[in-house]
């Protein structure tokens, strides 16, 4: 009998310090701070006991919000109902909670009823998205109400008093409400992938794959999921609260560093995304491992750190004057201020209105979806400018690339039929100046074979002979030389060649001749002039000159050598003759395969390749060589 009165006084107890709740004629009503709270770590005790404890008040006039706690909060208020209307629901406003117990006190018995994301739908009083409990309470009467709550997940415990009739019409409304903001993320999600299918632009893809991962979120926290996906495998809740968070991150970090390019701004913000990413998918992999041991909250840090970090990275590519991140930074910066508000609320620091209050995560998401639309625009856009204006270089380029081989296959062009007239010119010369040499000698041999040549008429022909012989070994050594640097180039070797030795021994090789046709040669050489050139090319330019000069002048006629140093850079040879002089009709080809070529003074063969050879050795050892003659004056070069 004492212990039956102790319970009775402890209740009485209780019940005077419970704050009385009054439904009223219409609408809902929210308990908020109005209920009593008591707080069970081992989770041990049994409703009986817990009838015996002394609750306490809640300080705050929000809704009760503890953050991530595992133990069993117990709650409690009292309830009168002055209305007409007796069918009533206590709507707990929060779907991730794992167990909701409701005890409720009618006709002097207790009546226990059960619901919670670890439970199938099918259990629930209302096939609702958050735990709602149906009870009846006649016109006047009071009534006593536990509840306890268990979870892994943040403990809040918004509760909510309806009647029936205004609880289904409120839920149409936000049903409504919610329906469009699905219906908007479906639809963008859908252009998206239409865009990438079109495309093939990967960021299409990447935003469409965190559309999903957004609203994922969203669906989680509100119960959707639950209710239309998987209403009869509460399993699979605990997978989807521990993977959508890291599946955020993840599609996120995706679509920011492709979309800001941030390794090319900031290799420190990329690899900090990534590690960021990388620890977020560690930790849902150990929650996998250590089943319900590691707190959901590490998500919750995650996703703040996230957020943050996207914000910094938009901020400072814009910065860095990446047109495309400003709308970007928008996105983030309102969908960071909606998330921290969020979390802060599940991490039990700030009240739960934050996190029970789905609209501010909404609209920040909602938010968020269409500056990202603005900022992909924004980046078609410039990269059409950008693709445009490099249509327009490349164009440029290859007009010019265009003009640039038409000129030089002209010029080719205008090479080649040249070429093909020196060729002509060539192969005339090579017939005529190889020809006549051998007709003679066929000529002698035929005339050797009859018998009909005396001794004295024999030597006269092998002296003819050996003179055209002489002729054409130095027209076939000018044409191979000729031949050689038209065809592979002449191998160019520079080195220094004392120019007056050189010019003495060439003289020497051409005394012969020299004394032959008993002309007079004097020098003006000073004893030393070193100039940078071929030695082979040098001696070529200095023989052919010695050579023309001896042809064109007269027996008893003379030859000046004159090499002097004019400054530190230039040395002037010249080589001056009593010769006939140039015909004025041939000075303006002398020194080209085009020239007339003329005999010399006792009929001496010429092919005018010589002079074409010095021309062309001297300007490849970046010289000039030029001619001074008045017909039967002689002539200097």
């Amino acid at each position: 009998m004492v212990r039956y009165l102790t319970v009775l006084l402890c209740a009485l107890a209780n019940l005077a310090n419970a704050q009385s709740l009054v439904m009223p004629a219409k609408g809902k009503l929210e308990v908020k701070g109005n209920v009593l709270h008591y707080v069970d770590p081992s989770g041990s005790k049994y409703f009986d006991q817990i009838q015996q404890q002394a609750f306490e008040e809640i300080p705050i006039s929000e809704s009760p919000n503890f953050g991530f706690d595992r133990s069993n909060h117990w709650f409690k208020l009292e309830l009168t109902n002055p209305t007409d209307q007796e069918s009533i629901l206590l709507e707990v406003a929060y779907s991730v909670l794992d167990t909701v117990d409701v005890y409720i006190q009618q006709d002097g018995s207790w009546i226990k009823k059960t619901a919670g994301d670890m439970l199938p739908i099918s259990v629930r009083d209302i096939a609702h998205r958050h735990p709602t409990f149906s009870f009846t309470l006649k016109k006047g009467e009071s009534a006593t109400i536990y509840l306890r709550v268990h979870t892994i997940s943040s403990v809040q415990v918004p509760l909510i008093l309806w009647h029936r009739d205004d609880f289904f019409a409120e839920s149409f409304n936000l049903q409504m409400i919610n329906g469009l903001f699905f219906g908007a993320v479906l639809i963008m999600m859908l252009y998206q992938l239409f865009l990438f299918l079109s495309t093939r632009d990967k960021l299409a893809l990447y935003y469409s794959i965190a559309l999903i991962s957004m609203a994922n979120i969203v669906a989680l926290f509100q119960g959707y999921g639950f209710l239309y996906v998987h209403p009869s495998y509460p399993a699979l809740n605990d997978w989807f609260a521990m993977f959508s968070g890291p599946f955020l991150v993840v599609a996120t970090t995706i679509l920011t560093r492709a979309f800001l390019q941030l390794r090319s701004f900031s290799k420190f913000l990329d690899n900090l995304l990534l590690g960021i990413m990388i620890l977020n998918v560690l930790a849902a992999i150990l929650m996998v491992i250590f089943f319900r041991q590691i707190s959901y909250g590490v998500h919750h840090v995650f996703i703040i750190v996230h957020c943050v970090v996207e914000l910094v990275s938009a901020a400072y590519c814009f910065y860095k004057r990446y047109r495309p991140a400003r709308y970007y930074l928008l996105a983030w910066f309102s969908i960071l201020t909606a998330t921290v508000l969020f979390t802060l609320s599940n991490l039990g620091i700030i009240p739960g209105y934050f996190s029970t209050n789905y609209s501010g995560l909404m609209i920040g998401f909602v938010l968020q979806m269409l500056f990202i639309a603005f900022a992909l625009g924004d980046r078609i856009n410039v990269l059409e400018k950008e693709y445009t204006k490099a249509r327009q270089l490349e164009n440029q380029r290859l007009e010019a690339e265009v003009k640039l081989r038409t000129e030089e296959i002209q010029h080719k062009s205008e090479r080649l039929e040249e070429v093909n007239r020196v060729k002509d010119k060539l192969f005339s010369v090579v017939s005529h100046d190889i020809k006549g040499p051998l007709s003679s000698l066929q000529l002698a041999l035929s005339l050797l074979k009859s018998g009909r040549v005396s001794q004295e008429e024999f030597k006269k022909i092998s002296e003819a002979l050996e003179v055209r012989f002489s002729e054409t070994t130095e027209f076939v050594e000018n044409l191979l030389q000729w031949a050689t640097l038209q065809l592979k180039g002449e191998s160019f070797q520079p080195a220094l060649v004392n120019l007056s030795e050189l010019t003495q021994e060439t003289i020497r090789l051409l005394q012969p001749e020299i004394d032959k046709k008993d002309i007079r040669l004097t020098t003006e050489l000073q004893e030393i002039l070193q100039v940078h050139t071929d030695l082979n090319m040098m001696r070529s330019v200095l023989r052919n000159l010695i050579t023309n000069a001896i042809k064109f002048t007269e027996s008893g006629g003379s030859i000046a050598l004159k090499a002097s140093k004019q400054d530190e850079d230039k040395i002037i040879v010249s080589v001056s003759d009593t010769g006939v002089g140039i015909p004025l009709e041939n000075q303006g080809r002398l020194f080209s395969i085009g020239t007339v070529s003329t005999e010399g003074t006792q009929e001496e063969k010429g092919t005018g390749l010589g002079l074409v050879l010095c021309k062309e050795f001297i300007e490849k050892s970046g010289g000039q060589i030029w001619f001074e003659s008045a017909q039967g004056k002689g002539r200097s070069a």
